[in-house]
């Protein structure tokens, strides 16, 4: 079925969004697909494990593990626990997307990015009335899974020339921050990014939980600070 105008147009807008996040997907899709070619994983399994997992940290994590010979479980449990974020990323945006099919929804699912998430927040806060919301999400998180497959290919067929003393991670948390300094424009985004953060650091707990509680607590102040304020 022909998209309609408005589809259109947001689907192109969700492309022309990803092209700044482009410049942190690149390099760190070609690390990730580096790192599992050093591990010792054969070409086809570094490509499976981008196209299942389809989640960089992950990834990282997961080609550590098997490099250092941990066991299969070890590795599944890591992975599981260092998305369990996209838990919250998913309800979040079901607010946006639960009437959509079956299939949209499925879809949406297995795109959900960090990326995609935060991008599409921005979006609906700039644009609370726009009924296409979910074309701008196809066309920014369509865009990003294709780079990271090109990004993750490139990085496999090049191997050892990547050096690790490159550690390009940090070109990420540097995007994140680039993403939601626009967010904080109320007293409750406020209060919910400086105790997100804040615990973030200060909590240890194992196997990175400290991330998950942080971000639930985070959660917590920002919809405390929006009651007490009267907000909905």
């Amino acid at each position: 079925m022909p998209q309609l105008p408005g589809e259109r147009a947001e689907f192109i807008d969700g492309l022309r969004a990803f092209v700044p996040m482009s410049m942190s997907i690149l390099p760190f899709g070609l690390v990730c697909g580096a790192a599992a070619s050093n591990a010792g994983l054969t070409t086809g399994q570094s490509l499976a494990m981008s196209w299942v997992i389809f989640a960089g940290s992950a990834q990282i994590a997961s080609t550590q593990l098997f490099a250092g010979g941990a066991p299969l479980l070890v590795i599944l449990a890591t992975a599981t626990i260092i998305n369990l974020r996209f838990l919250m990323y998913g309800a979040s945006l079901s607010q946006h997307f639960g009437g959509l099919s079956r299939r949209w929804q499925a879809a949406i699912a297995y795109l959900l990015t960090d990326q995609a998430f935060a991008l599409t927040v921005v979006r609906r806060s700039a644009r609370p009335e726009q009924p296409h919301l979910h074309w701008f999400y196809l066309g920014l998180a369509a865009a990003t899974w294709v780079c990271w497959q090109l990004a993750t290919i490139a990085g496999i067929l090049l191997g050892s020339l990547v050096p690790p003393s490159w550690s390009l991670d940090f070109i990420v948390p540097l995007t994140f921050i680039a993403m939601l300094v626009p967010l904080l424009s109320t007293r409750a985004m406020l209060l919910a990014a400086t105790t997100g953060g804040s615990a973030a650091v200060l909590l240890v707990l194992p196997l990175q939980l400290n991330l998950i509680a942080a971000a639930l607590l985070g959660v917590v102040a920002g919809m405390a600070a929006e009651k007490l304020g009267g907000g909905r």
